[in-house]
């Protein structure tokens, strides 16, 4: 760990080796950090210096070289360093005028010894001071940390580290949560500390403003961003320190808080579970949500549900994922309440915003649930979702719950076919589904596929295939024998066989339609393991 020390060259000159020192030039620099001494008694220094270096020279290299004490100098400048000092004697007896010039135009410290010293003194004295200046600083990120794991155990703990954070650091410090909420402590007139939000709101912090960030953040997901404002200088590495534990205790406490919250509402799943089943009226709905949550304004809902079949074997990890999942969608504006039953979640999204842009919101949280390393690294297997129908009436969710129902089904039987999450999306599968409930299904892929699936049950053959791709190419012979990967004379020879069995006018549009349900009924029926038979019936003579 590669601290940095805050020892400036004008607190070396206070050191006693330094009583007989003057400064000549760059007194304005004088506040410079210095990182390290070093002993340089050559010419070409660039390469040998990472910045921050107080310089020790006897002028041994240059002897009175102008035109090579210059370029030292420049050199100096150019790689950062916080000084020269130079002892006065037998190599170099004054420094020229333009050489103190050039420091001056720099804020370069540049400081003589006016007497012998012994430069192992002063480099063994200094590194001696970085040492305990470092162990200082260590010992002070020991001690906030230990201040910090004290502030969590008490009562809201969340105020107490950002006052924490304030007055150790003496620093202006920001707050602002994902939803909006900021909260500011600061010495700094409301007016001021206004014009510094706008400018964090819109990153538009300007090159001359001391600033750090820290994200909040907990289950792999930010919940709010960190700020900490300096005047009196860079930030140094310690105080990025110091804000980046004070993010880490204020995710850990937002989990407590969350999981406590979450653990609350587990204790509410039969009123949710009651209102799935349709047993709750509007009033009743929209004075519980009011009583949840006092900001929510409810503008219609939806049900999702997830499916995955470790999910029972993992109860411990229940409040966990629920937690999870209610950040992910809370920040796309949409309130989630949670039913657990037996192998699936069910939850019921509110939404918060605005109707038009719904299903995308909730098509980028399922996406990002799904591509989340949270959701890889715990014990779940693959999760399914389905999404049901959106209604703007509260008291309905039992409706959008069945139809959430049918989609994941559907998607679990023909993930081939189906890959939407959304029941709106189900589009000819809705009328499988009724048709099944309805007891007409198996009737309905006999009257128009009977005899072709008779003719590949008996004889091995594609028929079914030829006519499924032949239908989705629009009648294409030259593309349909492509994505078949047979001659067009094969293909000829099938289509033949298919004017037989169902007539020469399949082609004609409102047929076409019957045969294109029937065929997505008949793969339904067949992911479904529903029974089917086809009898053929005898023709009248």
């Amino acid at each position: 760990m590669n601290l940095e020390v805050k020892l400036s060259v004008q607190e070396i000159l206070n050191n006693k080796h330094f009583r007989h020192a003057k400064v000549i030039a760059g007194k304005t620099g004088l506040c410079r950090l210095v990182r390290w001494v070093h002993v340089m008694e050559v010419t070409s220094i660039s390469n040998l210096l990472n910045g921050n270096e107080l310089i020790l020279s006897t002028g041994i290299g240059w002897r009175g070289n102008k035109d090579t004490f210059r370029s030292l100098v420049q050199q100096s400048i150019d790689s950062n360093a916080a000084g020269l000092c130079i002892e006065l004697g037998p190599h170099i007896s004054l420094i020229p005028q333009e050489i103190i010039e050039l420091a001056d135009a720099h804020d370069f410290p540049l400081i003589v010894f006016q007497k012998e010293v012994r430069f192992i003194d002063i480099t063994q004295e200094i590194h001696s001071l970085l040492i305990k200046k470092h162990y200082q600083i260590l010992s002070d990120l020991e001690e906030y940390s230990n201040r910090l794991n004290q502030v969590l155990l008490s009562s809201n703990p969340h105020q107490k580290i950002l006052q924490l954070l304030h007055e150790h650091l003496k620093m202006t410090v920001f707050y602002i949560s994902n939803q909006g909420k900021v909260q500011v402590i600061s010495k700094k007139p409301p007016e001021e500390q206004d014009k510094i939000f706008q400018l964090l709101k819109g990153n538009k912090i300007p090159i001359h403003m001391n600033v750090a960030h820290q994200s909040v953040q907990a289950l792999n997901q930010t919940f709010a961003d960190l700020f900490i404002i300096s005047e009196s200088g860079e930030i140094t590495e310690f105080e990025t320190l110091i804000l980046d534990r004070s993010a880490i205790a204020l995710a850990q406490s937002l989990l407590r808080e969350l999981y406590i919250e979450e653990q609350r509402m587990a204790k509410e799943a039969e009123w949710v579970s009651c209102w799935l089943e349709g047993g709750k009226s509007n009033e009743q709905i929209h004075k519980y949500l009011s009583e949840l949550e006092p900001n929510l304004k409810p503008n219609g809902c939806t049900v999702l549900l997830c499916k995955a079949d470790n999910l029972k074997k993992v109860i411990s990890e229940f409040t966990y994922l629920k937690v999870y999942f209610r950040s992910i969608f809370e920040q796309r504006g949409i309130y989630l309440l949670t039913h657990i039953q037996k192998n699936q979640l069910a939850f019921i999204l509110v939404n918060n915003g605005k109707t038009d842009d719904f299903k995308r919101r909730l098509q980028e949280g399922i996406d990002c649930l799904k591509e989340s390393e949270f959701i890889k690294k715990q014990k779940f297997s693959q999760l399914e979702f389905g999404v049901g129908k959106f209604t703007s009436n509260l008291s309905h969710v039992q409706y959008s719950y069945h139809s959430a129902t049918e989609t994941l089904n559907i998607r679990e039987k023909m993930p081939n076919e189906l890959t939407s999450y959304f029941y709106e999306d189900l589009y000819i599968f809705r009328l499988v589904l009724a048709a099944k409930e309805q007891g007409v299904l198996s009737e309905f892929i006999s009257d128009y596929l009977g005899p072709v699936l008779s003719h590949d049950q008996q004889n091995n053959g594609e028929l079914l295939k030829t006519l499924k791709i032949y239908l989705q190419c629009k009648g294409a012979k030259k593309e349909t024998s492509e994505q078949l990967h047979i001659v067009r004379q094969t293909l000829y020879h099938r289509l033949n066989k298919l004017y037989e069995l169902i007539g020469k006018d399949f082609m004609d549009p409102y047929k076409r339609q019957a045969i294109e349900v029937a065929i997505s009924a008949y793969e339904y029926a067949t992911a479904s393991n529903t029974p089917y038979e086809y009898t053929s019936i005898p023709k009248s003579s």
